[in-house]
């Protein structure tokens, strides 16, 4: 007797979700680019744009405490525990993962990329994916912590790691070569 209102709930939520998840952009006569749930009132051409799910804000629900334990597991206020923040982090490094192998994947579909280039990837990846884990987090400290500390805010994988932030400045040189180079 109880389906009945549940599933008819849960065929709410995912439409309500779905409904929510829809994004419009477009150029106003300005040139500025805007974003919006709602398709502007004038004839501007409007792209509709996909929203990976995971990229949202996210607030975990509390767990069930009972009280006597909350009163000795309870960090201080505002601070998170660091079980919760590795947990946070391995969430967000499953979804930043994936979201890299879709992209390799279409560059590799595209021609940006070789077939060697993807390969080598997804071994990167799946290397970092065994290097990612709940129990290193816990054992972390110092600058591995504040790696994890990074991914658990979702910054993704190449922030965290300095990846990023080296292939920026390998790009700088490289076009500073470029340049100087007559």
């Amino acid at each position: 007797m109880l389906v009945r209102p549940t599933l008819a709930l849960l065929v709410l939520c995912s439409l309500s979700t779905q409904a929510l998840s829809q994004v419009y952009s477009w150029v106003d006569g300005n040139g500025r680019k805007h974003f919006g749930s709602q398709p502007p009132a004038a004839q501007q051409q409007v792209e509709t744009l996909t929203i990976k799910p995971g990229y949202a804000a996210e607030t975990p629900a509390p767990a069930a405490v009972a009280p006597v334990q909350a009163a000795t597991q309870e960090p201080a206020a505002g601070k998170t525990s660091k079980r919760d923040m590795c947990q946070s982090a391995m969430r967000w490094t499953v979804i930043d993962l994936k979201n890299l192998r879709e992209i390799a994947q279409q560059r590799r579909d595209a021609g940006r990329i070789t077939a060697a280039e993807f390969q080598q990837g997804q071994q990167n990846l799946a290397g970092a994916e065994q290097r990612i884990t709940l129990q290193d987090c816990l054992g972390s400290s110092a600058d591995d912590q504040q790696r994890y500390e990074c991914l658990s805010r979702g910054a993704g994988v190449l922030a965290c790691s300095g990846l990023l932030s080296a292939a920026m400045q390998e790009a700088e040189q490289q076009a500073r070569k470029r340049i100087s180079k007559p």
